[in-house]
Parts: C-alpha cells; sequence; structure tokens
C-alpha cells in the first residue's frame, strides 16, 4: 500500500510540474493587463531595463507604468520616477518569451519585456520622448 501511495503521488506531482500552473497565473496577470491598457488605463508592465540615468547601467528588473499619459519607471521598493526624453528604440532581438529593444546610437538604453505587451510600451514611451 505504501508504493501505492508513492506512486500515485509521483505521477500527481509530475502532473502538476507539466501542466505549470506558474505559467496559467502569469498568463493570466498579462491578459489582464493587456485588457487594461486596451481600454486605455495605466498599468503596470514588467521589464528589465538598463539605462544610465534610471538604473545606473546596470540591468534592474521593475515595471513601467504604460497609459496615455507618458511612461514611468518603477523599481522594487522604490517609487515612481516620471521619464524624461527616451531615445529611440531599435529592435535587437526576439523569442517567444522576451522581445530585446536598444537605443540606435550608443546601446546604453535597453529595455527586455513580454512580446504581447511590447506595442503598448513603445507607445507609451514615444509619447515620453515628445
Amino acid at each position: 500500500m505504501p508504493k501505492l501511495i508513492l506512486v500515485v503521488f509521483c505521477v500527481v506531482a509530475e502532473a502538476l510540474v507539466y501542466a505549470n500552473p506558474f505559467a496559467w497565473a502569469q498568463r493570466r496577470r498579462r491578459q489582464q493587463r493587456l485588457r487594461r491598457l486596451a481600454r486605455g488605463e495605466t498599468a503596470l508592465v514588467p521589464c528589465d531595463v538598463r539605462d544610465a540615468r534610471l538604473t545606473g547601467g546596470q540591468w534592474r528588473n521593475g515595471y513601467l507604468a504604460a497609459d496615455p499619459h507618458p511612461a514611468a519607471w518603477q523599481e522594487e521598493g522604490r517609487g515612481q520616477q516620471t521619464l524624461g526624453p527616451w531615445p529611440p528604440l531599435l529592435p535587437v532581438s526576439a523569442d517567444e518569451s522576451s522581445v530585446a529593444f536598444r537605443r540606435s546610437k550608443s546601446g546604453g538604453t535597453e529595455i527586455r519585456l513580454r512580446p504581447d505587451e511590447a506595442p503598448s510600451v513603445l507607445r507609451a514611451l514615444e509619447q515620453t520622448g515628445r
């Protein structure tokens, strides 16, 4: 009987790993953000940024507040910083989990985010540069 319980436990554990409930939750949150952005509401979009002014040239995880107004940067445990003029960004690389953009001239500014959220963030950054 203990061997049967162990086998059932192993099968259930492997099924959970295969189903990946964490990915379901992430997908649900991302779809909520996309709906908010489509309605023109503020949404905190998670991304990685490297910028001399915002992050001291180091990669940092944080959030870009993308909405119809100019974008703002927010790191974990810090307040929101309104972005000044944002340099034009060119796509550098992409796969199914992230897309990366880099400043065209120096490459000193880079941003990585989910491909489906990139158009909204780029529009917000474009408005910031005006």
